[in-house]
């Protein structure tokens, strides 16, 4: 039997733990609740001034409710990602999704920015633990390049989520107020929930006894720890995000103080960069299997790095966004390779403990991209500061993962083939 095929039950029927991953149906909802948190970062942006005013809160107040979401969807990752490989997935995935519904109708009810902060903090944390237990899922479910291809899809509701969730939120706004914003994510945790409850079969096939008590977990995240290549791996990701945030944090200061531009150009060039990274990680989920993942995701590196020289060179020649809105549509289509690289090189050095593995990368990776944010504003949050933060910490994970893939002879220990 090849390596990519599903195992089978003792009657020859497919086995449901892995049989749904070749129905459309349970993959788009598994995507669209990876994918949710992503969305509900973004969806009420657009409705930011509109809260202060409506609840009397400053502007630094109202823009906690965004980073009290993120560090509580890092540090959720983080948390909830080990406990699944003692107690299942399906449990927490679900679990995570109603929290995230009964949250989001809290955030809509608020009435002051305190409430509307703490709602937010356990709608990230919600958030993360569908995340995280869905990834660790896949771990779960398949192999090799069945796997990859899985990942890249993920990947790509993802980077979709950014493009849309604004669009939607200033529709939303349109028609209703901000409150509308957190009731449409409610409705979409509660469709997810159902679906999900329907769709997705417990993956977990052996629990570890024992395995939510903290001393295990820690056991779990040591042993991957002790990986050369998980380790290496790990680095070059959580630098490369850090890169890669720098850009996200800085570029609607860049190119609207900066350059000038409307807010509806801008919305223009963030939604062309995200459609570069939509289609290069379509074509991702197509050539993987005929080239392996470690040089796909070194490829996805370097043209990240070369972006960002470019990115560099138009803040500091003069030539302005001419050159840097190219440069980064160049960093966000190598991002589209980076992104499900990661994912999948370090889930299969990690498929003993899929959790564990999704939790560090997912968590670690998120939580230290989030320090792009202050790192670029104290900078200045010029097209120079973010060009130098984007090359800086984009070549240094190119370099990491040059050290990570080299070749080398022993187990998976020491090195050697991933299992597939």
């Amino acid at each position: 039997m090849s390596d990519d095929a599903p195992p089978s039950s003792a009657e020859g029927a497919p086995d449901p733990r892995t049989a749904w991953t070749r129905r459309r149906g349970p993959l788009l909802t598994l995507a669209l609740i990876v994918g949710i948190s992503p969305f509900a970062t973004d969806l009420y942006i657009p409705g930011l001034p509109a809260i202060a005013d409506d609840l009397g809160a400053s502007t630094a107040s109202v823009q906690l409710t965004l980073t009290a979401f993120l560090v509580a969807f890092a540090v959720g990752q983080f948390v909830v990602g080990p406990i699944s490989d003692g107690v299942g997935r399906r449990r927490i995935l679900l679990g995570g999704t109603v929290v995230f519904t009964l949250a989001s109708i809290v955030c809509a009810l608020a009435p002051d920015v305190g409430t509307l902060v703490a709602a937010r903090i356990v709608q990230g944390l919600g958030g993360a633990a569908a995340a995280v237990s869905g990834r660790a899922m896949v771990g779960d479910a398949a192999t090799g390049t069945v796997r990859s291809r899985l990942y890249a899809t993920l990947a790509v509701v993802n980077s979709v989520g950014p493009v849309v969730a604004p669009l939607v939120g200033g529709l939303v706004l349109s028609f209703s107020s901000w409150r509308a914003a957190f009731v449409v994510l409610a409705l979409l945790g509660l469709v997810l929930t159902l679906a999900a409850a329907r769709q997705l079969p417990e993956t977990l096939v052996a629990r570890t006894p024992g395995g939510s008590r903290p001393r295990m977990v820690v056991g779990r995240m040591a042993e991957l720890l002790r990986i050369p290549r998980f380790r290496w791996y790990l680095v070059t990701g959580c630098t490369a995000t850090i890169g890669f945030f720098s850009y996200i944090a800085t570029s609607s200061f860049v190119f609207q103080q900066q350059y000038g531009f409307g807010e509806g150009l801008y919305t223009l060039v963030f939604a062309s960069n995200a459609s570069c990274m939509i289609v290069s990680t379509l074509v991702f989920r197509r050539i993987v299997g005929r080239f392996d993942e470690d040089r796909l995701y070194t490829i996805g590196l370097t043209v990240c790095t070369l972006g960002s020289v470019l990115v560099l060179v138009g803040a500091t020649t003069g030539v302005g966004p001419a050159l840097v809105w190219p440069a980064l549509a160049a960093v966000t289509a190598g991002w589209g390779w980076v992104i499900p690289g990661s994912v999948t090189l370090t889930q299969a050095l990690g498929h003993r403990h899929p959790g564990t593995a999704s939790a560090l990368v997912g968590g670690l990776q998120f939580g230290l991209g989030g320090l792009a944010t202050p790192l670029a504003g104290a900078l200045g949050g010029t097209a120079t500061a973010m060009g130098a933060l984007m090359l800086g910490f984009l070549a240094a994970g190119l370099v990491a993962q040059l050290w990570a893939s080299r070749p080398r002879g022993g187990d998976l220990v020491t090195g050697g083939p991933l299992p597939r």
